[in-house]
């Protein structure tokens, strides 16, 4: 693994309108499902789901309650826009596309000042499915760090810049982000892009997962 495993485009999103559906979208979440952390509600009957609770402690709700919502289901154009951008960079960089029929699920990182993305798995480490890509939108980002330790000893600490997206295959790297220091929110966006037949066979919810339109 090595810096050329990440792939990074720029957008031309507009930020101000990011900004304004981010927090309608973050209040949403709280209305909806800020019990389920409040109560320690999350489920912990599989193994990897253990695994990531335990990982993100700390971590923003709305990254704890990733599994709840898929943020591409918010009626918003921004989110609209940054979907069709998201599938067109995918559809640059998949070595599998004409294998596989991909599915998306997505969430937003709504970050206060103090707190941080701790290190955690994606699909490979936690599940060891195959095939999969990690990207992730930097909407208000500046100034943070995102470090990356891959098994081959490959690391890297990238400094994220807004209006930028990065996606990487997901080859069992874990990754996370340093403790935000300012005091507007840090915002971004990740995804997963998935196969359809790792979904059918593994125990993850099918419920908040969209079809990827090639």
């Amino acid at each position: 693994m090595n810096k050329d495993h990440f792939k990074v485009f720029n957008f031309g999103l507009d930020k101000a309108q990011f900004l304004k559906d981010a927090r309608r979208i973050q209040n949403k979440i709280n209305k909806n499902y800020a019990d389920i952390d409040e109560q320690a509600m999350y489920p912990t009957y599989q193994n990897y789901q253990k695994v990531l609770l335990e990982q993100l402690d700390g971590a923003p709700i709305s990254t704890k309650l990733h599994d709840y919502y898929n943020i591409f289901t918010f009626q918003y154009a921004s989110i609209h826009n940054l979907y069709k951008e998201c599938v067109d960079a995918f559809k640059q960089v998949c070595d599998y596309q004409d294998r596989y029929m991909y599915w998306v699920h997505g969430w937003i990182n709504y970050q206060s000042k103090g707190e941080s993305i701790p290190p955690h798995f994606h699909w490979k480490k936690l599940a060891g499915m195959d095939h999969c890509y990690i990207g992730t939108y930097y909407v208000n980002a500046e100034p943070s760090v995102t470090s990356y330790k891959f098994d081959n000893g490959y690391t890297e600490a990238r400094q994220n810049e807004n209006d930028t997206y990065v996606i990487y295959e997901d080859v069992g790297d874990i990754h996370g982000t340093d403790v935000w220091q300012q005091d507007e929110h840090r915002i971004s966006i990740t995804m997963e892009f998935v196969p359809m037949q790792n979904l059918q066979i593994s125990p993850f919810p099918l419920n908040t997962w969209m079809p990827v339109i090639l």
